[in-house]
């Protein structure tokens, strides 16, 4: 007698078209959930993430700050504040507009025979102008320092991929892959505060034009 048992085809079978479905059920909830996963979740607009607009006032983004509005005294020639815009949203709420990149902002300060073109000057006062810090290649926060290869002692430098923009000039790109000058924003000098005095003068990094055009249309009616 052999000590092997023959196996019945028919519950071969069975076992077969079982492993199989179940493989197949796997390989079908695992396309599911890659699909779902991949899918971009919808880009809420809340308060705090609503474009600057005219009668914002400049505050710290400093925390210890507190969100104190930016005092004149602080923006010097040759030295930066960064600042979020506050004012009231659509709902009709005093909020702090600090939740997304493109609003944190840069403020500086030149003789005003230093701002030249692409700067639009009508949206500068007192020689302070202001910009987006979010770099317009992929968004990360530009820092200031000293760019001596392009002679240039206040530019704003990406940290990630090395763009190079000059304040002076419009924010516009002298050195690396950013496709488009840092936004400037209109402001003027209201008493001892900054003023928005307009929206971003060119598309920020995380909006489509579309989307800019629908915003800036919502708050202009508000």
């Amino acid at each position: 007698m052999t000590k092997y048992t023959r196996q019945d085809p028919e519950i071969s079978r069975r076992k077969f078209i079982n492993v199989a479905m179940g493989t197949t059920a796997g390989v079908g909830t695992l396309s599911l959930l890659s699909i779902v996963g991949g899918v971009k979740p919808a880009n809420v607009l809340t308060p705090e993430k609503e474009l600057p607009r005219k009668g914002d006032v400049l505050v710290y983004a400093d925390p210890a700050k507190n969100g104190a509005p930016v005092a004149l005294a602080d923006i010097q020639v040759g030295q930066v504040v960064y600042a979020f815009p506050k004012g009231r949203s659509l709902n009709g709420s005093d909020v702090v507009k600090n939740g997304v990149p493109r609003n944190q902002l840069i403020v500086a300060k030149f003789p005003a025979d230093q701002l030249k073109a692409p700067t639009d000057v009508k949206a500068t006062d007192q020689g302070i102008v202001v910009y987006s810090r979010q770099c317009m290649h992929l968004g990360c926060a530009v820092e200031i320092k000293p760019y001596p290869s392009k002679n240039l002692q206040e530019a704003a430098v990406c940290p990630c991929h090395g763009g190079v923009y000059d304040l002076a000039e419009g924010a516009k790109v002298v050195d690396g892959p950013p496709p488009a000058p840092l936004p400037q924003l209109p402001i003027k000098v209201q008493g001892s505060q900054v003023v928005v005095d307009g929206f971003f003068l060119s598309l920020p990094k995380d909006l489509t034009e579309s989307e800019f055009e629908a915003q800036k249309k919502e708050l202009e009616k508000a």
